[in-house]
């Protein structure tokens, strides 16, 4: 058998991790989506997207 298709066998057998990992990340970015734009976050997060904005020095 031909080398590259031996590995191109081995990594389709790995497919359902990368397949895994693509939901935990899914999972982990709207969590912090959700987090980030809760009522209690959402007034800190906007005092945050004004601060290169200020003038001044760093705050």
């Amino acid at each position: 058998m031909n080398p590259l298709l031996k590995e191109a066998a081995t990594q389709v057998d790995l497919g359902w991790l990368l397949g895994g990992m693509t939901v935990v990340f899914l999972g982990t970015f709207l969590f912090w989506t959700w987090w980030a734009f809760t009522g209690k976050h959402a007034a800190r997060m906007e005092a945050d997207s004004q601060m290169p904005l200020n003038e001044g020095g760093e705050s």
